[in-house]
Parts: C-alpha cells; sequence; structure tokens
C-alpha cells in the first residue's frame, strides 16, 4: 500500500519530482567532484565523478521505473505524440473521424429504433409470461355473408392462411375468463377508445383514453405513482365512476400526481373520480398508442352512447375487445393454447346461424406478449429493415474508406518507422504508438457519432410520425449498440491502421 501511495504521489506530483531528481544527481556530482579534487585529481575530478555515476539518464529512467508506473507514463507519453500528429495532420484527421462517425452514428440511430420498436419488452414484471389471444380465419374480411364476425372495430391483416385478429366479443372474454384460470393467473381485456372529450376546471381536450377491465393493472403487476389503480369492483354495471390517468397527463392537468387524486374530470359528459396515476415508465400494452386516462370496461357504453350501446357491448357477433393473460408459473405457451381453444371453438360456434359461417370459424392462437400488440412492429418492421439494410451498406463503405485512409498514411510513414528504428526505438514501443493513434482517431470518429446518433433519432422519429399526432414512439440512444458499433470500428481502425506497419517493423 505504502509503495502504490508513493506512486501515486510522484504520479500527481511528477514535474516537482523530476526536478528534484535532476538537484539530487547534480549535487551527488558536485560532492564526488570535491571529493576528487580534495584527493588532488583537479583535472580530471569532474570526468571521474560522471564515471563513477555512469550514464545519468540511465539513472533517471531506472529511478523513475521504481517511483513510477512506467506502462502509465509511456501510455501518457504516446497519447501527446498521437494528439500532436492528428493536429499536424487535420484534414487526414478530419476524413478519418468522419467516416467513422457516419457508420457508427447510423448504425446506432437505426438498432436503437430497432429496438425500442421491434425488441423491447412492456416494462412490467414478468413480461416473458404474457400472452396474446388472437384468431385465424379464412375469411377475407368482418361482414362477409359466410363471416360469424358481422361488425369490427380494431385492426386486422391478412397472411397466406387467412385474416388474423386480436379482437373478441365482449361475451368471448367472459366465457374464456372462467376457463383460463387452469393455465392462466390472469385474463384481462382492453380496448382504445381514440379521442374522448375531458373537461378539468373548465377546460376541455381531446385525450387518448383506454377501456380496461377490472384485471388489467392488477394482471400487468402494475403498482400505481399514486392513490389506487382500477380494481374488479370498479368494472361492472352500477359502479362508481372512476379512472385512472397517466404520469406525464396527471403532471399536466393537475400538477402533479398526488395533486390528482380525488378530483373530478368530465370525461363525453360524464363525471369520474381519480383514484390513481399509473407509474412513469408504463403506456399501456400498444407501444403504437399510449394511452392518457384509463377507464372501466363497463363505461363504454355510457361515454360512447352515439356510436357504441349496451347491445353491442355484449353482442356476440361484434368483435372490437382486445385480450391478454399471464402463463401460470411451469405453464407453456402450447399448453395454454390447447386448453382455451376447445372453450373458444365451442362458444364461436354458437354464434353462427348459417352453415357457411360454421364453414368458417375462427380459430384461437395464442402469441408471446412480452412486447405488447405488434400492430406497431408490423408497421414499421418493413421499413426499419430496409433501412438497417442501407446502414449495413454505410458500415461497409465507411470500413472500406477507413482503412484506405490509413493504408495510405502508413505508406507515407514509413521513412519514419525506418528512421525510429535506426535511431533504437524498439518495435513493440512502436506498433503500441501506431495502436494508440488508432484508438484516439477512433475515440474522436465516436464523440462524432453519438451526435449524429442524437440527430438520426430525431429525425426517424419525424419521419414515423409522419405528421401525426399522439405518436408515442420514442427511441432512446442504445448505449449497448452504441458500445459494440463503437469496439467494431475501434477494431477495424486498429487493424488497418498498424498491422501493414507491423509487417514492416517486426520484418528483420
Amino acid at each position: 500500500m505504502t509503495r502504490f501511495l508513493r506512486k501515486l504521489q510522484w504520479w500527481l506530483q511528477r514535474r516537482r519530482k523530476e526536478d528534484e531528481l535532476r538537484e539530487e544527481l547534480e549535487f551527488h556530482l558536485e560532492e564526488e567532484r570535491e571529493a576528487r579534487e580534495a584527493d588532488g585529481l583537479a583535472d580530471e575530478a569532474a570526468w571521474a565523478a560522471r564515471r563513477e555515476l555512469g550514464n545519468a539518464t540511465l539513472v533517471r529512467e531506472d529511478t523513475r521505473a521504481t517511483w513510477s508506473w512506467v506502462w502509465l507514463e509511456q501510455l501518457a507519453q504516446d497519447i501527446r505524440y498521437g494528439v500532436r500528429g492528428m493536429l499536424k495532420n487535420r484534414l487526414f484527421t478530419a476524413l478519418a473521424a468522419l467516416s467513422l462517425a457516419l457508420g457508427i452514428g447510423a448504425n446506432t440511430a437505426i438498432y436503437s429504433f430497432m429496438d425500442a420498436i421491434l425488441l423491447r419488452s412492456l416494462p412490467v414484471a414478468d413480461p416473458a409470461s404474457l400472452v396474446v389471444l388472437k384468431w385465424r380465419s379464412k375469411v377475407v374480411s368482418g361482414g362477409d355473408a359466410t363471416s360469424v364476425m358481422r361488425s369490427m372495430d380494431g385492426s386486422t391483416y391478412a397472411d397466406r392462411s387467412g385474416m388474423n385478429a386480436a379482437i373478441f366479443p365482449f361475451p368471448a372474454f367472459e366465457r374464456l375468463r372462467p376457463v383460463s384460470e387452469t393455465v392462466l393467473s390472469s385474463l384481462f381485456a382492453h380496448k382504445q377508445t381514440g379521442g374522448v372529450n375531458v373537461i378539468v376546471d373548465g377546460e376541455a381536450e381531446l385525450a387518448r383514453g383506454e377501456y380496461v377491465s377490472g384485471d388489467f393493472f392488477g394482471g400487468l403487476e402494475v403498482r400505481p405513482a399514486a392513490g389506487r389503480l382500477i380494481e374488479p369492483y370498479d368494472d361492472r354495471a352500477g359502479a362508481t365512476a372512476v379512472a385512472v390517468l397517466s404520469l406525464g397527463y396527471s403532471r399536466r392537468r393537475f400538477g402533479d400526481a398526488a395533486s390528482a387524486i380525488g378530483r373530478t374530470m368530465i370525461v363525453n359528459s360524464l363525471p369520474f373520480t381519480v383514484v390513481g396515476v399509473a407509474p412513469e415508465e408504463f403506456f399501456g400494452v400498444d407501444p403504437a398508442a399510449a394511452p392518457q386516462l384509463y377507464l372501466p370496461m363497463h363505461a363504454a357504453p355510457q361515454l360512447q352512447a352515439r356510436s357504441f350501446h349496451t347491445v353491442d357491448f355484449l353482442d356476440a357477433n361484434y368483435y372490437w375487445v382486445e385480450m391478454m393473460g399471464r402463463l401460470k408459473p411451469g405453464i407453456g405457451l402450447g399448453e395454454a393454447q390447447a386448453a382455451l381453444a376447445g372453450p373458444f371453438a365451442q362458444w364461436v360456434a354458437s354464434t353462427a346461424t348459417k352453415d357457411g359461417e360454421r364453414a368458417n370459424l375462427p380459430v384461437l392462437r395464442l402469441d408471446e406478449g412480452a412486447a405488447g400488440l405488434d400492430s406497431l412492429r408490423r408497421q414499421y418492421s418493413k421499413p426499419l429493415y430496409v433501412l438497417l439494410t442501407m446502414v449495413g451498406l454505410i458500415l461497409a463503405i465507411a470500413c472500406a474508406n477507413t482503412a484506405s485512409l490509413l493504408l495510405a498514411r502508413s505508406e507515407a510513414r514509413t521513412r519514419e518507422m525506418t528512421i525510429r528504428l535506426s535511431l533504437g526505438a524498439g518495435r513493440f514501443c512502436i506498433v503500441r504508438q501506431l495502436l494508440t493513434e488508432s484508438v484516439l482517431l477512433a475515440a474522436l470518429g465516436g464523440a462524432v457519432g453519438v451526435a449524429i446518433a442524437v440527430a438520426g433519432i430525431r429525425l426517424l422519429t419525424r419521419l414515423l410520425a409522419n405528421g401525426q399526432e399522439g405518436f408515442t414512439v420514442r427511441a432512446e440512444l442504445n448505449w449497448h449498440v452504441l458500445a459494440v458499433a463503437l469496439a467494431f470500428r475501434v477494431s477495424v481502425a486498429c487493424c488497418s491502421a498498424w498491422l501493414p506497419r507491423c509487417r514492416r517493423v517486426v520484418q528483420p
């Protein structure tokens, strides 16, 4: 420990220590010279003293080695030399750093969006155990004469096998909820409301809402930021009208989350009491549209009185509600699907009234729900993969440009390496110096690349939003992706910079 502290002290006060070492050597030489003169060797006293001491430079280096960390001192020297070289060749430095920055920044921006849209899990406890309930039918679209889906309110998509969707009649949810208890710890329903008119203290605005069943927050295992969340007894006919707000919306309308609890807000001309605020990181289960307020599912007929009636709420042929569940420990996705497919098939068969409808009944299937609903992934996956291919080409071009620049510079420095070797420089020292220069260049490119990545993320957000209000996808700079991209580019820069030179340096 004492040795470590001594070395640390020298590193922090190395200039003063160097002066003290020089003064000590001069004092020793003076003492030796005076001793020689006392012995009657005045003419040769100075030379004899120097011969006795030996090589003063070597003595200083040996002493410095015992006082300090040699590798740290050499690293500092290499960095200073590398910085001077970069400043001396500003055009080369700018071109190489910009080439590196474009590759690092473009890849980081695209991969950050890929992570936000295609890979990121919902911010809830154990998202891997969540499942999304869907169905598949040979019918091309709802409302077909041979379809039990006589009317719909929700998104569908077609593939080679027919039509796919994640919307169900509310009676289907009530039928599956009791039978799901053997494989699911919770089954809950939800539905985006679109815009609802909200009045708070006389100020009206349109807000994004979502109807949720009583088990919605409990099934997702979400904890409130303030107050409480919607419970099963809130989601029933005749229950007190309550609402839960997002944290951002509560701050904007009420100042903070705590001030919102107990306040009354008018939603589509009906009074609702705010009972809780969702946590900041929670945005619902659909990354495409983060709700600003959550309302009980049974409030839908009253709130949507003009376009949505109680008969629609209970209509077995009106597909509109979305369902998710959480697997019980030890239960697999296939096992849960097998347990629920039979009861759903029996129920949906009872809603058919014609032979054509019975021949094209929807079939239940379960998908992984860790990332929530996949509408956003279906919408943006294709353009993102196109952009990913483009930035891959940019990365390859940037690597080739960087390699070409460094190889050209290595040819120009051949004479410098030859002179340094002839003056006694070690081969390993030269290779270390070249490696340090490459890392400095890559670090500069990485710093500029971070700025390009941030600007690229903002630009992509605007392009994907395409002017639509309430666009909720907000990708953030992914430092893991940035680190991988930077490490890859550092490797390319180092290999391109010093491998050709090493071949010359190490040759006998």
